[in-house]
């Protein structure tokens, strides 16, 4: 999580606060939209050493990130790597090299404030001393101008360890689909009935219906023949 909101309308953001994201196997709605989904996880028991030392290292990158101390942050990529890369779910496309990801940590006066906490660390080395890990992040900002805000996302990380110490070299956040954030973000609603809330989750469906393009009923028609053969 980062910096953001820059000039964004208020709608704009609360559809960002409440982005997520759907799974696989379709239980019944109980609202009456698309179905919540979900799929069977397996965790480890305990932390590999691995796991151990980026949740250590991400604990530090926080430490960075809440007081705003972007210069430390970014000591704490590998800035010798020129293919490094930062995915941030507000901004589109991902921001490639050195130039980019300084000119999106410099920007200031844009928040009052904010906490982020990394949790659930998995990791695997994908070659010596590269290791590739997920992990979730939970954050609460407050944008200036604008009430606080709380939220959640998934993130996909890869670090080179150079010189003994671990070393950022690409980032990636995941959001989940609407629907389904949404329906999360509701649980700890305050200030939403239970209609309101349905009808906030009819609004956001006929959003992602209305972006469907035109021709994607003739393609559906073609796969439903293919599928259709003997």
């Amino acid at each position: 999580m980062t910096t953001r909101f820059v000039g964004a309308p208020l709608g704009a953001i609360l559809i960002f606060t409440l982005l997520a994201g759907c799974a696989t196997t379709p239980g019944r709605p109980t609202d009456g939209l698309m179905p919540e989904q979900s799929i069977p996880m397996e965790y480890p028991g305990d932390q590999s050493t691995l796991d151990q030392e980026l949740t250590a290292f991400l604990a530090k990158y926080a430490e960075a990130y809440n007081r705003e101390d972007y210069q430390a942050l970014l000591g704490m990529w590998d800035q010798d790597d020129p293919y490094a890369f930062y995915m941030a779910e507000e901004i589109d496309p991902p921001m490639h090299g050195w130039k980019t990801i300084q000119a999106y940590f410099a920007r200031s006066g844009v928040i009052d404030g904010i906490r982020n906490e990394y949790t659930k660390v998995r990791a695997h080395y994908v070659a010596p001393d590269v290791a590739v890990a997920t992990y979730r992040l939970r954050f609460d900002i407050k944008v200036k101008n604008i009430p606080a805000l709380s939220s959640f996302d998934r993130i996909m990380a890869v670090f080179r360890r150079k010189n003994g110490e671990w070393k950022m070299i690409a980032y990636a956040e995941a959001p989940q689909a609407p629907l389904t954030m949404i329906r999360k973000a509701l649980k700890t609603s305050r200030s939403l009935d239970k209609d309101q809330q349905k009808e906030l989750l009819r609004e956001v469906q006929t959003l992602l219906q209305d972006a469907v393009p035109d021709d994607f009923d003739e393609w559906l028609e073609k796969q439903q023949a293919i599928k259709a053969k003997p």
